[in-house]
């Protein structure tokens, strides 16, 4: 598609931001759907946040997506903020809706489209999530939204307690229990959901979960996506447990933020054709 005056700008935000494989994806599908506009990396100065989201106004992008170290701020610039951002206050989309620039999170629904595009489905399923950070935050809460049953294994109980006493707020009637790594028995959920980062790249020979038993049967999730096959899902695959990495939930996060800028444009287009064209792309990137 050639740039031209009325060509629309899109982007990531992020410091560093120049590893992000989302333009490649977002450039594949709005040249795939004939869109004019660009996706383009976006490298603010952290002290300089504020003055890239005026920026951002001043210009009306058409949208945003947000990584590291700036999805925690977008709460204190967005003009509405949906539930799920209001409650880990954390975002990683900007969006128009009329005159009001909102923020969400597409993230946990991303991982929840990769499970259910493995034939996974969450809901009345026991589910013990690994670690109780930002990310852990954000699933729980989707995961709670379709009726699973919970329980978040962490290392801190205090934190972990913390996390599930926000959550049972929200959700009253399905409160998450909580344990620790050591008390918690691997072979008796049937998901095991793992948002921490042990086991990436480079630290390729942890995991969360040593020496740990798993079932035949048994489904086991990581959002980790670098190695492909992290130590965690490789000793659950050897035990006769099935496996499935987190690749699939950065393409799903992304077709679901190209749906919230461009809704009218992709009103007949189906997730297959986002999800299929996205990543081509990655694969290429």
């Amino acid at each position: 598609m050639a740039i031209n005056g009325k060509t629309e700008i899109l982007g990531v935000f992020g410091h560093p931001v120049g590893h992000s494989k989302s333009p490649a994806m977002h450039n594949a599908i709005l040249s795939k759907l004939g869109i004019n506009a660009v996706y383009i990396p976006l490298a603010p100065e952290p002290e300089n946040f504020a003055n890239a989201i005026a920026g951002f106004r001043a210009m009306h992008f058409r949208g945003a997506n947000f990584t590291i170290p700036f999805k925690e701020r977008l709460k204190e610039f967005a003009d509405e903020l949906s539930p799920i951002s209001k409650f880990t206050g954390s975002a990683n989309t900007l969006y128009w809706n009329g005159d009001k620039l909102c923020a969400t999170t597409t993230d946990p629904y991303g991982a929840l489209k990769n499970l259910e595009e493995a034939g996974v489905h969450v809901e009345g399923k026991t589910i013990a999530l690994l670690g109780n950070g930002g990310a852990a935050a954000a699933i729980c809460f989707a995961l709670l939204e379709r009726g699973a049953k919970l329980t978040i294994v962490c290392r801190n109980p205090e934190k972990g307690g913390a996390l599930a006493k926000r959550l049972a707020e929200a959700f009253p009637q399905n409160a998450p229990c909580v344990v620790t790594f050591a008390d918690f028995d691997t072979t008796a959920p049937d998901i095991i959901l793992n948002t921490t980062p042990v086991g990436m790249f480079p630290n390729v020979d942890d995991t969360p979960l040593p020496n740990a038993k798993y079932r035949a049967g048994q489904f086991v999730y990581d959002i980790v996506y670098t190695p492909a096959e992290t130590r965690l899902l490789r000793e659950a695959r050897e035990q006769g447990a099935k496996t499935l990495n987190g690749e699939g939930m950065l393409v799903h996060q992304g077709a679901a933020s190209f749906r919230l800028w461009f809704p009218k444009e992709t009103e007949n287009v189906s997730d297959e054709t986002l999800v299929k064209t996205m990543r081509e792309a990655l694969a290429q990137a």
